[in-house]
């Protein structure tokens, strides 16, 4: 009997952690879950009133006669959602959930640009998820959070995480958005060799879109500058026949690219 319980003992102390993590994950899922929906329904909702504003008499009127203040008074009353506040509450549910936390802080850097809110996340990625393969989906949209750290503090972050990480696919992306900082400062040649170097270590290792994404700056620089000839393009008309772009040879064609997204 002894020997029994032992064993459902050691079964239980098994069982139970995961059950808990299980439970975790999902309570976790749902937060985030409601958080977007709850953020969307906002937004959505701001939206639809600034073009109602937009349409009505008054601020029609306004515009007309180009009275500027008028038309920003009205404006003015469209409820915007409260990014810090939808931030704040991403960060807490981060801490709240901990491993399971990443998720939030990678839709708050995306959609939440409030300057404490940017400080609050770099924070607890530097400090808690360096290591986490939840980092891609933050660095596929940083910019908000790059711009609020400024270009010392994204650079920091940026070497941490390349010096950090286990996955191929978040250090492609921090490698990635590190030769993109260099660019965007008037880099000098020996900054702009090293920006090629980064993007090269990039490409090394990305797989998928990512690596179609990361290719396309050196795709443009040796396919598509002024003077060279331009890829095929393989597609059909309106009416649904196909044709290459190199049927047009030698006459005057302009290229217009459009889509639904």
């Amino acid at each position: 009997m002894r020997f029994r319980s032992a064993l459902a003992l050691l079964a239980l102390a098994v069982v139970v952690p995961s059950q808990a993590g299980s439970t975790q994950a999902a309570t976790a899922a749902a937060e985030y879950d409601k958080l977007v929906a709850e953020w969307k329904a906002e937004t959505k909702a701001s939206r639809e009133a600034a073009k109602a504003v937009q349409e009505s008499p008054e601020y029609k009127a306004a515009r007309e006669a180009k009275d500027n203040k008028t038309a920003s008074e009205l404006m003015g009353k469209v409820k915007r959602p409260d990014q810090k506040a939808y931030g704040e509450r991403a960060i807490k549910l981060a801490d709240q959930f901990g491993d399971d936390g990443m998720r939030f802080l990678a839709y708050a850097a995306g959609n939440f640009a409030d300057k404490d809110v940017v400080k609050g996340i770099a924070e607890r990625v530097s400090n808690r998820y360096l290591a986490s393969p939840g980092l891609a989906e933050l660095l596929e949209k940083p910019m908000g959070m790059f711009n609020g750290l400024g270009a010392e503090g994204a650079d920091e972050l940026l070497a941490k995480i390349v010096g950090a990480t286990k996955h191929d696919t978040v250090k492609s992306w921090a490698l990635y958005w590190q030769s993109v900082q260099i660019g965007r400062n008037k880099p000098n040649d020996e900054q702009k060799a090293k920006a090629a170097e980064l993007l090269a270590a990039a490409e090394k290792i990305a797989t998928g879109d990512l690596a179609d994404r990361l290719m396309g700056p050196r795709f443009a620089k040796e396919r598509l500058q002024i003077g060279m000839e331009a890829p095929d393009i393989v597609g059909e008309d309106v009416d649904g026949v196909p044709f290459k772009l190199s049927d047009y040879r030698g006459k005057v064609v302009v290229l217009d690219f459009w889509g639904f997204w």
